[in-house]
């Protein structure tokens, strides 16, 4: 049986699988979607679109993953190391937000980060998402300023999400 919008699909209706190489395009243009669902304009958007689009060094086993539901990619993460382990991507397409995606996402996000050692995970997150990183045990530790067209006082939220 098909699962319908009307209906959420259940968790295990969701598969999470490494990302890969042939997906890189969809995996960038499911970025943009989720990202304009906040109602950022045409021309922002447009600003954004290099920062929202995936490297194909992004797309390795260990770091980048997507969740597939009903067979169509619902949404994907993409984890960083520098100096510390930073969540660089988590985008859920517009039409899966609300039925666990994001939620399963991190939850794998914050596993295999763990299983490489780390202890926590830096977001820089968009101000729409800090009350979802927050819902999940992230921590605002700082703000980056982020002014944009008409919002010149905008910040980005700086997290700390504790693992392990």
């Amino acid at each position: 049986m098909l699962t319908t919008m009307s209906q959420p699909p259940s968790q295990t209706d969701m598969r999470i699988r490494p990302a890969q190489f042939n997906e890189l395009g969809q995996l960038s243009a499911l970025a943009m979607r989720s990202k304009a669902h906040w109602g950022y304009s045409a021309a922002q958007m447009d600003c954004w679109r290099e920062d929202l689009s995936l490297r194909p060094e992004q797309i390795a086993p260990q770091v980048c993953r997507v969740a597939v539901m009903e067979r169509r990619l619902a949404g994907f993460f993409v984890l960083a190391v520098d100096q510390q382990w930073s969540l660089d991507h988590l985008w859920v397409d517009p039409i899966w937000i609300g039925h666990g995606v994001g939620k399963a996402l991190l939850r794998q996000a914050c596993g295999l980060a763990a299983e490489q050692g780390a202890n926590a995970l830096a977001i820089d997150s968009d101000p729409y998402a800090e009350a979802f990183y927050c819902s999940q045990g992230a921590q605002r530790v700082s703000t980056l300023p982020a002014p944009i067209a008409g919002d010149p006082a905008r910040v980005r939220p700086q997290l700390r999400l504790s693992i392990g």
